[in-house]
């Protein structure tokens, strides 16, 4: 499953997709100088109803993209990889 939340002026639409036991939240940040974006990526552990979730951020990402539309794909992509192949910076 994959939604969408609203936009502001410096980030863009945060896309959503279950995978496995995560939600990855994909979106963009647009950088204060020039007009470049940065990939913005949290990863939310799934858990049974009677447990907290717990969630992990990958702030700083790079590389710097010149469109919003292809950090955050790089985002989304980067997320999916990690939870597929059990990437050891998912430490949740």
């Amino acid at each position: 499953m994959c939604y969408r939340e609203r936009e502001s002026e410096s980030t863009t639409a945060t896309n959503r997709e279950k995978r496995g036991n995560y939600l990855i939240e994909a979106s963009a940040f647009r950088l204060p100088a020039g007009n470049r974006w940065q990939p913005r990526l949290t990863l939310t552990r799934v858990l049974p109803a009677d447990a907290l979730p717990k969630m992990q951020s990958f702030p700083g990402l790079s590389p710097e993209f010149a469109t919003a539309r292809g950090a955050a794909r790089f985002a989304m992509d980067l997320g999916r990889q990690m939870v597929d192949q059990n990437s050891s910076r998912v430490r949740i």
